[in-house]
Parts: C-alpha cells; structure tokens; sequence
C-alpha cells in the first residue's frame, strides 16, 4: 500500500512502536510520537481516549500484527528454514535500523508494569509461538516437538536481539541460528 496515505491514528500507533522498539516503554512519550507524526497535540487523547496506555496497547497489537506477516512469509520447507526465517526477520530489524530497535513487545514489558500492557505483551508472544509452531508443523514435526521448538527459538532470538544491540553485532543471531541448526556447520 505503498503511497496510501496513513491516518494521523495509525502514524501514531506506528510512531509510538517504532520508539519502543528503539528505546523501550519508559523511552516512549506521547510527545515524541506528536513530534513524529507532526500531529496536533489534542490528537492523543482524541484517538486514544485511555491516553499513552491505550497507545501502547495498540503498538503492541500492530507488532504483533507485524510479526506474523512477518512469519507468514517465511517459506518452511524445513524445520532449519523457520529457524533461519525468523531469525532472518531479527537481522533485518536489527540491521536496517543501524542497531537502534530490537522487539518492540519486549520493550513494553521490560518496562512495563500496568496488567492491560503485560497482558498484551503476552498475547502477542503467544501469538508468535503459535504461528511459529504451526511453521514447524508444516515443516514436518509433530504437535509437541513443534510447540517446544517454536518456544525455544522466540526465547533464544529475544536474548540474541538484546545482545545483537548491545555489541552492534549480528554475530548472536547467526550464533542462534547456527545452534538451534539441526544441520550444524552450515
């Protein structure tokens, strides 16, 4: 939809994920996200009458939302192929942001304390272990295997984004993959 143009909500919405993935839950002000979508003050409490909690809720729902096109995409042949596309998915992140953003979900929890947002966070992780583990299924392992390897790949990609920021390396994402490989050494 490139060209289309985006609501002043959805810029928002969109601005205020973008700073949480790059600066974490407390890094997100409602000023900020004004100042980057050059929308009114008023328009905060017009589209999110809950204020910033409301438009974290909703950062996370379009993470969320955004991951799964993401894992969507990945074209599973094997269960190394959704290893590799979801950590693939990381890189990219990791990479095209010059190291600056990481999971925005993440970012919310961390600094997260109100119930709505730590029940978000956590819908939309499960989410993403769902929708990996059916990946792992399509790619020929059973409902149990796939289910604790989609687990154990979000939980080790989450620690290998942190670690990718912070050494401004993609080094613990190809170490990741290269780990969890069931064909190692490739």
């Amino acid at each position: 939809m490139t060209g289309v143009p985006k609501s002043v909500r959805e810029a928002m919405i969109e601005a205020a994920w973008l700073l949480i993935a790059e600066r974490g839950l407390e890094g997100m002000s409602t000023r900020e996200v004004l100042a980057r979508t050059g929308a009114p003050r008023g328009s905060v409490y017009h589209h999110f009458p809950r204020g910033r909690t409301e438009l974290i809720e909703l950062a996370i729902d379009h993470s969320r939302q955004w991951m799964l096109e993401q894992i969507g995409a990945i074209d599973a042949k094997d269960p190394d192929d959704v290893v590799a596309g979801y950590l693939g998915i990381w890189q990219r992140v990791v990479e095209g942001t010059g190291f600056r953003a990481g999971c925005a979900v993440t970012g919310a929890v961390t600094g997260g304390y109100e119930p709505s947002i730590l029940e978000r966070a956590k819908e939309a992780f499960d989410a993403t272990s769902d929708a990996l583990a059916a990946l792992f299924r399509k790619a020929g392992l059973g409902p149990d295997e796939a289910a604790r390897r989609a687990t154990l790949l979000m939980y080790a990609a989450e620690g290998a984004v942190i670690l990718a920021r912070a050494q401004h390396s993609t080094e613990p994402l190809a170490f990741t993959a290269e780990q969890l490989s069931t064909r190692p050494g490739e």
